[in-house]
């Protein structure tokens, strides 16, 4: 009797670990020099080449450090030294190339070269700084904000 029940506990943990985990990631990590890393709820991860991004990741590089993120829609990311970016919301339908992106900088620098969303849909994807919000009119950008975060 006590195996059958440990057997239903197995499966109940799995099916609760796949939930846990479902996640879908946004992005990969293609290039890191120096120490970064991505807050992710109470975790912190240190970011290496292959790391992926999942939505409301945040990314936080220390002095002398850059990390090179593609997520899936081809958008490139490159975060500079001292910056703070969260992935505040990545969803990308690969067949329509419908979907809607929005990154917070709270510091540092962030160089965007966008991908199929802002294509598609320009309006769903936009930059929030402390001082303002900025739409996509154009495919390559840069941000700085002053500040350490």
């Amino acid at each position: 009797m006590q195996s059958r029940y440990g057997k239903a506990l197995i499966v109940c943990a799995a099916m609760f670990a796949g939930v846990a985990g479902a996640a879908e990631p946004a992005g990969t990590v293609k290039s890191v020099r120096g120490v970064a890393h991505v807050h992710r709820g109470a975790a912190v991860i240190p970011l290496i080449i292959g790391s992926t991004l999942e939505p409301s990741d945040r990314v936080v590089t220390q002095t002398d450090a850059n990390v090179g993120i593609t997520l899936k829609d081809d958008t490139l990311l490159a975060v500079g030294p001292r910056s703070n970016v969260t992935l505040e919301n990545f969803a990308f339908n690969s067949t329509t190339h419908d979907g809607r992106l929005d990154v917070k900088i709270a510091s540092g620098t962030l160089r965007m070269i966008t991908g199929l969303i802002a294509r598609q849909s320009p309006a769903n994807v936009k930059v929030v700084t402390p001082n303002a919000t900025i739409g996509m009119r154009g495919t390559d950008f840069i941000v700085e904000v002053p500040g350490h975060g």
